[in-house]
């Protein structure tokens, strides 16, 4: 019975390296040593020769893995002076929210903390050249009652959720004209459904 030539064809070296992978996989390094060892005894080959390892092996790529920003803005200012003219806020309250933003969120690392105090506000309104009120301790009163920010004790106050708003999407703009323009805009627009009214009444 003759065979067929598929039978007699010779392994190919890469198949058979790949099946000699699939069999050491999962073992120790030492017990792959030895196994390949056996085989190559049993096949009767002499070992192959040892290559130096480089003295300094390049480290593997790494990626540059960055920390997404997600409360960084697309104007990032590493001073407070530069995120308050970009901010533009209008009162004393939204600067001490876009104080406390600053300090938790764009300065630099070593500089970052999640309260905010009167001394705070005095440094920042010097850096950012903002005049000064009597008593900053009234103004970030007032900013936690428009719920800017909230109490951390010891005359301590942190970005509250609205504050993280006002600064992040509100500003720079003026939120309380904008509140203004919608109560103009719902006035005509009841003055112009009194005016129809009256003509359909004629």
């Amino acid at each position: 019975m003759s065979t067929t030539p598929q039978a007699t064809a010779a392994k190919s070296p890469l198949d058979a390296a790949q099946k000699i992978v699939a069999e050491l996989q999962g073992m120790t390094a030492d017990h792959q040593s030895l196994a390949l060892k056996f085989a190559m005894e049993t096949l009767g080959l002499q070992s192959p020769p040892a290559y130096p390892q480089p003295l300094h092996a390049p480290p593997p790529a790494s990626r540059n893995l960055a920390t997404p920003q997600t409360h960084s803005l697309g104007g990032h200012s590493t001073d407070i002076r530069s995120f308050t003219l970009l901010k533009e806020p209008k009162t004393d309250t939204q600067f001490a929210a876009v104080v406390a933003y600053f300090y938790q969120f764009e300065a630099p690392p070593d500089q970052r903390k999640d309260v905010i105090d009167r001394e705070t506000m005095k440094h920042s309104a010097r850096l950012a050249n903002r005049k000064q009120p009597p008593d900053w301790r009234f103004t970030l009163q007032n900013a936690r009652n428009a719920g800017y920010l909230e109490s951390a004790g010891d005359g301590n106050y942190r970005l509250s959720p609205v504050g993280e708003n006002l600064v992040a999407i509100t500003l720079p703009g003026n939120a309380t004209a904008s509140v203004g323009k919608k109560k103009k805009s719902k006035r005509k627009t009841a003055r112009k459904l009194v005016a129809k009214k009256a003509k359909r009444s004629e």
